[in-house]
């Protein structure tokens, strides 16, 4: 193989994995929700006042949904290329979008406790939920077009 031929056939390796890093979401939509859901839970079973009984099988069902989901998860992620941009990828547009997921958990559940809602907290776990649902899908399709903007680049 000359240097020409071999310059083609990696650039064409370059295109397939740029092709694949756009072809799937970065995360899948149904993990990042089910991570909300298994918070509202802990938040659920958390909050004062709720009787002990809940509190004890809540905890354990929650932490039994919490092991089948990441179970689930490893043996359903399909494998995908790392490399430092997916690190990246992940700093810049991931975590900020996270971190504001957070944050309105945070902000729902105090205004809920401060005008004594009850199961407040447990309601800002639903706001966080409903915004990871709705957005993971795009965020999750923004790293992958990072990431194989970066594989294209480097050809």
């Amino acid at each position: 193989m000359n240097p020409e031929e071999a310059a083609r056939s990696l650039a064409t390796i370059r295109q397939t994995q740029a092709k694949a890093m756009r072809s799937q979401p970065w995360l899948p939509t149904w993990f990042i929700s089910a991570i909300g859901l298994t918070v509202t839970g802990i938040l659920l079973v958390s909050e004062p006042g709720t009787p002990i009984p809940m509190t004890v099988g809540g905890g354990i069902l929650v932490c039994a949904a919490l092991g089948a989901l990441i179970a689930v998860f490893a043996k359903t992620r399909p494998m995908t290329v790392h490399d430092p941009a997916i690190t990246r990828a992940f700093s810049a547009v991931y975590l900020p979008w996270l971190f504001g997921g957070i944050v309105l958990c945070w902000v729902v559940s105090f205004a809920l406790q401060a005008a004594d809602v009850p199961y407040g907290m447990a309601c800002g776990g639903v706001a966080m939920t409903a915004y990871f649902a709705l957005g993971s899908r795009a965020i999750s399709r923004r790293i992958a077009r990072r990431v194989a903007r970066r594989f294209e680049e480097t050809r």
